[in-house]
């Protein structure tokens, strides 16, 4: 496959097992009897005809470096997968002992404090990166027919790595993440009818305690990653099915007969191309190059530089620890994380017996919104200058999220 432009003839690359790659890469006396445990094993699992569909597989060649937003979110996902593993080994989720098991992490456990740093510095990394991957697919209205539920799948998980984030915020037990819980499991108290029930559930009781915190933990290491997980996966099948769409700048026409250039593109196609259900404009890009090694590498440049900067981070600053966490105190002032500032400052303007119109209504809207956001726009066109009617309404909103932000720092630090 490798570059390829409509009404390109170019074969293939053999498959692995017809190119031979075995040979003379080990032993002769070695060669054929692991030659014969790699077909064993691959005829009952296909995994070279994988592995060779998932790397050849065409992808836009235009804008690659932008399309590596995902890959680098997957990768951060996996990184968090990991040190938080590495984290359960010694965190103990109950009142009296999560402080000190997270205080001996950073006194006595020589990686111990840089993990959990690992983990912070790629929590706030996950959360931007998905952010700006959805500003990316925003922009370049890749959620457009057939993509609208690569689009709803990938605001769900930026929502459940909300959940995540706030959830563990709330388990080391120190000053934060106690008056964290306490504000966190009372929103829901202003949901109607059942709000009191719901916050009863999450708390174990009128009050946080000790069945908040393996609740939560629960939360944050079970049910939340279970669903993350499905997710991913039926994001990426949704991916593999309908292609990258990439940008408009892919789908150009050169000639004086578009129809006829279109045309060529879907006879010549390469798979996952043309994409099924969608226009035949949008279906085909005008040039592919193989995912492997063209994507892979840019992938792996954007990926491996995030992590660096991750690790580096943790290395530099680690993860912050308060007092132990104390229901008397009188002179804690709680403050939310950044990604909270926003909302926690729009509430700020809403009274007190309103806050839950704020909470519910305000985020229920705003969430509702994105999620619809393919079936409201229904612009055929794809470039954001002839899509003004969603590109100023979005930078408005956007604006005002930055805003509300730079109030809240303002007002809980005094800068």
């Amino acid at each position: 496959m490798s570059d390829s432009t409509a009404g390109s003839d170019v074969p293939p690359p053999a498959v692995p097992e017809e190119r031979g790659d075995f040979a003379g890469l080990v032993p002769a006396p070695i060669a054929g009897p692991f030659r014969k445990s790699w077909a064993w094993f691959d005829d009952r699992t296909g995994i070279t005809g994988l592995l060779y569909k998932g790397l050849y597989e065409a992808v836009p060649k235009r804008g690659g470096w932008a399309y590596t937003l995902g890959s680098a979110t997957l990768v951060v996902i996996i990184v968090q997968f990991f040190t938080g593993i590495f984290l359960l080994l010694d965190y103990v989720p109950s009142v009296t002992q999560a402080y000190g098991s997270l205080l001996y992490l950073r006194t006595d456990d020589l990686f111990g404090d840089w993990i959990r740093g690992i983990h912070l510095w790629g929590a706030y990394t996950l959360m931007l990166l998905i952010g700006v991957h959805a500003l990316r697919t925003f922009i370049s209205a890749s959620y457009k027919k057939p993509r609208e539920l690569n689009w709803i799948s990938g605001v769900m998980l930026f929502f459940l790595v909300l959940a995540m984030a706030i959830t563990g915020a709330m388990l080391p037990w120190d000053q934060a993440s106690y008056w964290t819980a306490v504000v966190v499991t009372n929103i829901p108290h202003y949901l109607p009818v059942i709000g009191n029930g719901v916050r009863a559930l999450w708390r174990g009781g009128d009050f946080v305690g000790p069945l908040t915190l393996t609740r939560t933990f629960a939360l944050h290491i079970w049910v939340l990653p279970a669903l993350l997980l499905g997710l991913i996966g039926g994001h990426l099948y949704l991916l593999r099915r309908h292609g990258e769409f990439g940008s408009w700048v892919n789908y150009r026409t050169t000639t004086d007969d578009p129809e006829k250039e279109i045309a060529e593109r879907i006879r010549h196609a390469e798979p996952p191309y043309p994409t099924r259900g969608s226009e035949p404009r949008y279906s085909v890009p005008s040039e592919t190059v193989d995912f492997f090694p063209d994507q892979l590498f840019k992938d792996t440049v954007v990926s491996l530089v995030l992590v660096i900067f991750i690790f580096v981070m943790a290395l530099i600053s680690g993860a912050p620890l308060d007092g132990p966490a104390n229901a008397a105190t009188l002179t804690y002032v709680p403050t939310p994380e950044w990604f909270y500032l926003p909302l926690d400052q729009l509430l700020v303007f809403f009274p007190t017996e309103l806050i839950g119109f704020g909470v519910f209504v305000v985020v229920g809207i705003g969430a509702t919104l994105m999620l619809a956001l393919p079936f409201i726009d229904r612009n055929p066109e794809r470039h954001p200058i002839r899509r003004p009617d969603v590109l100023v309404p979005a930078f408005f909103f956007i604006g005002t999220v930055i805003y509300l932000a730079m109030l809240g720092v303002n007002r809980l630090y005094n800068l």
